[in-house]
């Protein structure tokens, strides 16, 4: 098993040896192993970073794991994999978590080798999901760059309005329209229409 560099994985779970448990199959890979009691504690420390994964127990007293997943999606755009630790009465929750968007899960008792494949799966995803977070980031600040009206030119550009159209909605003339359209084009660096909303969309809309 090759050793996976930089990588933190944050487990939650209020039984103190299961916590244990998984430190010692995942140190030896060289994976940094950060161990929270309950859910509201790791809430409280988590920073995101660029190769993480959150294990956390399905049952848990306070915010369950199922609970933990729905406030990681609304706290964070792009949110760490999080991979829920299930009992056998629970693995249609936790399917039903992985339709909602958790990575994976695993069942107790866990076993070491089915343990670190996920983990490190989950690892590989992590590294994908922090580049489209600096990604997000750098689009983010080239919106800042735009006007509060450059921002609704925009707005309307991204919902398909012609300039005509978006001159009828914000009481402008079409010449300033479009010359609000050349600024936005520069200051956000696109050529067209089309990669305004190739790239933009998901940005402008959070």
């Amino acid at each position: 098993m090759s050793k996976t560099a930089m990588a933190t994985a944050y487990l939650i779970d209020d039984d103190s040896i299961t916590l244990e448990l998984m430190s010692g199959i995942i140190e030896p890979i060289g994976v940094e192993p950060a161990c929270f009691n309950d859910a509201e504690a790791f809430l409280s420390a988590y920073t995101p970073r660029p190769c993480e994964c959150v294990i956390s127990d399905m049952r848990m007293p306070g915010v369950s794991g199922l609970q933990l997943h729905k406030v990681l999606q609304q706290r964070y755009p792009v949110p760490p994999p999080l991979i829920i630790v299930t009992g056998y009465a629970e693995v249609t929750a936790a399917v039903e978590a992985m339709k909602q968007g958790a990575f994976d899960f695993v069942e107790k008792p866990i076993n070491g080798h089915q343990f670190l494949e996920k983990l490190q799966a989950a690892l590989s995803l992590s590294r994908q999901l922090h580049q489209k977070r600096l990604d997000l980031s750098a689009r983010d600040a080239r919106i800042a760059l735009l006007t509060p009206k450059e921002q609704e030119v925009l707005q309307a550009v991204l919902e398909g309005l012609p300039s005509k159209d978006i001159a009828s909605k914000l009481n402008l003339s079409v010449r300033t329209v479009e010359n609000h359209r050349a600024r936005i084009m520069e200051k956000l660096r696109v050529n067209s229409a089309m990669e305004l909303m190739r790239d933009f969309m998901v940005s402008f809309a959070r």
